[in-house]
């Protein structure tokens, strides 16, 4: 994904607007680059096959 100085993202765990340059954590999947408020966004992402899907089935 290319952005912008001025575009926000959404992490896809928590929902938050971020700026991509101050993201606290990224994770690089299927050729795309997603941003996340905290590490623990990001390792939930990976902990749950790479999908925004947190809640537990």
């Amino acid at each position: 994904m290319t952005v912008t100085n001025s575009e926000k993202v959404t992490d896809p765990i928590c929902g938050m607007s971020i700026d991509p340059a101050t993201a606290a954590a990224t994770v690089e999947h299927d050729g795309k680059t997603d941003y996340f408020c905290s590490q623990g966004c990001a390792d939930t992402f990976v902990a749950n096959g790479y999908t925004g899907d947190h809640h537990s089935s």
